[in-house]
């Protein structure tokens, strides 16, 4: 009898994920719940787990754009570098993007609201910057956060990829 609840406790427990898949990602709840998913795929589990090693591109400023905090809500958030193409983002995600060397405005757009932070390195260099959201019934706040790269870099490390962009 028991081997067969074991048995049946297994056909029951879903299939893991597949690792190169490229899908949306949904957010969830802290109890599981979806509250809202990516309009497209998003870079697989493993390129994910790459992109958490956080090298340097010998050719490219590396610029990891992190939004993850405990206030966050559902909403989206549209990210985009010297007005290329913007990516919409969700709470405990993150976006990298391999950049020229030199200057580069990063911005994102939410609320109506757009804030724009400069941000500039040579080849070789990986930066941190984050997205503080807010979000309460009555009102929602967005703004670039004031912390070390360090404490940036250990929360993306819990943030998923959902965008890997080069610029050309």
């Amino acid at each position: 009898m028991v081997a067969v609840v074991g048995l049946l406790a297994g056909c029951a427990t879903p299939p893991a994920p597949d690792p190169t898949a490229e899908v949306p990602y949904c957010h969830k709840t802290n109890k599981g719940r979806v509250i809202a998913c990516t309009a497209a795929p998003v870079p697989s589990l493993n390129a994910n787990a790459q992109a958490k090693q956080f090298a340097a591109d010998p050719n490219a400023l590396t610029v990891y754009v992190v939004r993850r905090n405990w206030s966050d809500g559902r909403n989206f958030v549209k990210v985009q570098v010297d007005d290329g193409a913007a990516v919409e983002t969700l709470p405990d995600t993150m976006v990298r993007y391999r950049l020229k060397p030199g200057s580069h405005s990063i911005a994102f757009e939410a609320e109506g609201q757009r804030s724009v932070l400069n941000v500039a390195g040579k080849a070789s260099e990986v930066r941190f910057v984050r997205i503080d959201g807010v979000v309460w019934a009555w009102k929602s706040t967005f703004s670039w956060a004031t912390e070390s790269e360090d404490s940036i870099r250990k929360r993306a490390l819990k943030a998923r990829l959902i965008a890997d962009v080069t610029a050309p």
